[in-house]
């Protein structure tokens, strides 16, 4: 008697079995499948986005202003009719003025002014601030890229003298006044003379020197200053005037009664030698003291002393 034929016995494949194993094999190539499905989507959308027209163009911020000298003057042109909010986020995000401009607005440049200052009024602190528009009928909000800087605080100067006394004569000493000066800042100098503006510094710097040669000027005593004005064009004056003497050649003396026959004459003068006349001699003479023979006759006398093109005269009364 023969046996029957058991389906399903050992060693015969189970059609279960068989959908795993095909599901196993193919599953890397549908994850593949699928990621260039989202990544084809996802191209799709980006490319449709940059075909879109932006809903402002032409933006015009200031890259820099002092809320206490001006206002930054915020413009920009809406491709269509835009119901707006205009907001000022600081460097971390947080809104500091709200609603600086709000409505609807047409298809047209638009310019709002913010002074600086926060919903509270008050000029806030210095740093880089961000532009946000808020479209509400799209439910969008787009940030400026370009930023803009508040300063609203002027340098601090340090100046130093270099050669209070001086003498533009051109001889090359002490041919000028050198205000060596130091800014917390890149600013520029801006000197002062007898209150007066004389003029600003080429370029702005931290450190450098504002060279005065006194063109124009005669001898005797100025006062000058030191101003610095940053970038936003916040200005600080110097700590304070300094006086510094303009002289070619000065006699320490005026008048002169000589007792004796030698006349001891002290000279002012970077010169390093000068000449002199007295009466009818004359001659040449080192400063700062010059011993000159003195007139025999009594009598009044005018003594000139030269150097550089440049002479001081003083009286010599002789006398009996």
């Amino acid at each position: 008697m023969s046996t029957p034929t058991i389906e399903g016995r050992a060693g015969s494949a189970c059609p279960a079995r068989l959908n795993i194993d095909r599901v196993k094999k193919f599953a890397p190539t549908l994850i593949v499948a699928g990621l260039l499905a989202a990544t084809a989507t996802a191209f799709a959308v980006t490319e449709r986005l940059k075909l879109e027209d932006s809903p402002v163009l032409g933006t015009r911020i200031p890259a820099l202003f002092s809320p206490k000298l001006t206002e930054a003057r915020i413009g920009f042109r809406l491709r269509r009719e835009e119901d707006i909010q205009l907001d000022i986020a600081d460097d971390r995000g947080t809104i500091v003025r709200h609603a600086l401009g709000t409505g609807v607005f047409g298809q047209a440049f638009h310019q709002f002014a913010w002074d600086g200052r926060n919903d509270s009024g008050r000029i806030v602190r210095d740093g880089l601030y961000h532009v946000q528009l808020q479209l509400k009928d799209e439910d969008r909000t787009i940030e400026f890229p370009r930023t803009v800087r508040v300063d609203s605080t002027p340098p601090t100067i340090e100046v130093q003298i270099r050669h209070r006394v001086f003498s533009p004569d051109g001889d090359g000493r002490a041919d000028r006044v050198d205000v060596r000066y130091r800014f917390d800042e890149q600013a520029y100098a801006v000197l002062y003379v007898d209150g007066k503006r004389l003029g600003r510094s080429g370029r702005k710097k931290a450190t450098g020197t504002y060279a005065w040669y006194g063109r124009g000027k005669r001898s005797g005593d100025y006062r000058l200053a030191l101003a610095a004005q940053d970038l936003a064009g916040n200005k600080a004056g110097s700590t304070r005037a300094f006086t510094v003497r303009l002289r070619y050649i000065d006699l320490l003396k005026h008048k002169f009664t000589p007792h004796g026959r030698i006349l001891r004459v002290r000279v002012s003068t970077d010169a390093k030698t000068v000449g002199w006349r007295l009466g009818g001699t004359r001659g040449n003479g080192k400063p700062p003291l010059l011993r000159l023979p003195v007139p025999s006759k009594p009598g009044r006398y005018t003594l000139t002393v030269t150097a550089n093109g440049h002479r001081a005269r003083a009286t010599v009364v002789v006398g009996k």
